[in-house]
């Protein structure tokens, strides 16, 4: 008799459910709902990255060597950067750069050359052939510096990077 007043009592609660398209819509309504402050938050987190880099006075941002930048790998320093064109972000906020991760090969590392051929190859990892690029890459990288401008904060520059420059520019006022 017991048995029965309980399985009355599950059927009674079962039947008093709403139906599974009033769930779906709740569903679908929560999800939203939860979901929208947070793609806000990120976009105006990128917003203001992407304003701080670019106002930044570059001059006033430390150098540092390959070398240095190679400890920042997350498994040495717990800092995890990575370079583009000479300019070193802070990429610790993002997963894909931590050790084990898709994007890990990367840390502590220049991407440049890289980013520039869409290659996903340790080999281009640190490859300071600049001169090598061509105008359909360079215009890729400065897809990639627009990114990553508006994702992470810049902290540093790449000193090789710099001399780079500054060879090509007195080699094209020559």
């Amino acid at each position: 008799k017991q048995l029965r007043i309980k399985f009355r009592m599950m059927q009674y609660v079962w039947e008093s459910l709403p139906s599974s398209d009033v769930l779906d819509v709740l569903g679908v309504t929560t999800v939203l709902v939860l979901l929208l402050p947070l793609l806000l938050f990120e976009h105006l987190g990128q917003r203001r990255n992407l304003h701080e880099n670019q106002s930044m006075d570059a001059s006033a941002l430390p150098v540092i060597s390959l070398e240095a930048l190679k400890m920042h790998n997350g498994t040495t320093l717990p800092f995890v950067y990575c370079c583009i064109k000479g300019r070193v972000y802070n990429v610790s906020t993002s997963r894909n750069f931590l050790p084990g991760a898709s994007y890990a090969f990367l840390a502590g590392g220049d991407a440049t050359v890289g980013l520039a051929k869409m290659a996903y190859d340790e080999q281009h990892r640190d490859c300071l052939d600049f001169a090598d690029l061509t105008e359909e890459e360079w215009s890729s990288v400065e897809h990639w510096l627009g990114y990553m401008d508006a994702k992470y904060p810049c902290v540093a520059l790449l000193k090789e990077y710099l001399d780079y420059e500054m060879k090509t520019s007195s080699v094209t006022s020559a």
